[in-house]
C-alpha cells in the first residue's frame, strides 16, 4: 500500500492538521488482492479543502474561482460557484440586516482563521435570527474545524430543519457523516442534496461516490465520481480523479488509473501531494510499458 500525504488544505471541516490517507499501490499483487470489490482503508482525496473558505482565493490547482455574492453564502465551502435559482430561499430573503452583518464578520474572521471570533459572530447571527440556515451551516463548518464534529452535526441538522430546501445543510451533514465514517448516512444526505439540486451538484456526487466506495458499491461510485468531474467546471474537487484512480485500481485497470492520475496533476499541479502522485504515475507507467 502506498501513502499520499493529505492535502494541507485539509478537510472541508477539519482542522489544518497533516492527515494521511492511503491508496492502492496499483501493483499487480495488491490489485489482485482487491478485485473482490473490497474498499477498506481511507477514501482517496479525503479530506478535500481548507477549512477556512477559499472562495476568491487560489484553490488546489492554483486558479482563483469566481466570487459568489455574500448573500448566496460565499463563505460556505458548499456554495455553488454559479448559484442555482433556488439558492436564495425565502428564509434567506428574510434575514435581518444585523444578523447578516454578524454573518459577514464571522465569514471575514473565518477567512483569517480567527476561529474564536468567527464562532462568536456566527452564534450572534443565529441568536438574532434563529432561522438563519447559512449561518448555522457555516457555524457547523467552523465547529468541525475545531474538532467539535458532533456539535457540527447538530447545527447542520438544525439548518436542515429551519430551511428544508437549503442544499448546503445536507452537504454539510454528508461531510460530517463522512468524517465520522458513517457511510450510510453520508449516502443518504448526499442523495437528498442531489434530489433538491440535481444540476451540477458536484459535491453531492462526490460524497455519493465516496460513500459508495466505502460500501463496496463500486459501479455507483464510479458513476458518481465521473459525474462530479463532469460537473466541476472549475476543478474544485480534483480529488475525484484520485477516487476514480482507486476504483479503477480495484479492477487492475492500470491504463485508466494512469489516466486519472494525469488528470489530477493537470488540474492540481501545485497541490501538497502532487509530488507523490507524480512518483506513483511514473512507477505505474513503468509497469504498463513492461
Amino acid at each position: 500500500m502506498w501513502i499520499f500525504r493529505a492535502l494541507r488544505q485539509t478537510s472541508l471541516i477539519r482542522t489544518a492538521l497533516a492527515i494521511y490517507f492511503s491508496l492502492f499501490a496499483f501493483s499487480p499483487q495488491s490489485l489482485h488482492a482487491q478485485q473482490d470489490g473490497s474498499s477498506s482503508g481511507a477514501a482517496p482525496g479525503w479530506p478535500m479543502h481548507n477549512s477556512a473558505p477559499s472562495h476568491g482565493l487560489p484553490d488546489a490547482m492554483g486558479a482563483a474561482p469566481l466570487k459568489t455574492p455574500e448573500n448566496n453564502g460565499s463563505c460556505l465551502l458548499w456554495a455553488a460557484v454559479l448559484a442555482p435559482p433556488n439558492a436564495v430561499s425565502t428564509a434567506t430573503l428574510q434575514i435581518p440586516g444585523k444578523a447578516r452583518g454578524e454573518y459577514d464578520k464571522g465569514c471575514g474572521d473565518l477567512r483569517n482563521r480567527k476561529f474564536e471570533s468567527a464562532e462568536n459572530h456566527l452564534r450572534k447571527a443565529v441568536e438574532l435570527y434563529p432561522r438563519y440556515a447559512g449561518a448555522l451551516v457555516l457555524l457547523g463548518q467552523l465547529l468541525a474545524v475545531r474538532s467539535r464534529v458532533e456539535e457540527a452535526r447538530g447545527v447542520c441538522s438544525q439548518a436542515s430543519t429551519v430551511d428544508p430546501d437549503f442544499v448546503p445543510a445536507y452537504l454539510c451533514l454528508a461531510d460530517v457523516s463522512g468524517q465520522l465514517r458513517n457511510w450510510n448516512q453520508t449516502l443518504e444526505f448526499a442523495d437528498h442534496a442531489l434530489k433538491l439540486d440535481p444540476v451540477q451538484n458536484f459535491y453531492g456526487h462526490f460524497y455519493m461516490a465516496v460513500a459508495q466506495f466505502h460500501l463496496s458499491q463500486l459501479p455507483g461510485a464510479e458513476k458518481n465520481a465521473l459525474q462530479a468531474v463532469d460537473d466541476d467546471h472549475l476543478h474544485r474537487l480534483p480529488q475525484a480523479h484520485l477516487l476514480l484512480a482507486q476504483i479503477y485500481g480495484t479492477r487492475h485497470d492500470l491504463k485508466n488509473v494512469a489516466t486519472q492520475l494525469r488528470a489530477y496533476l493537470q488540474v492540481a499541479p501545485n497541490s501538497q501531494d502532487a509530488p507523490d502522485v507524480r512518483k506513483r504515475l511514473e512507477d505505474l507507467e513503468g509497469q504498463i510499458s513492461r
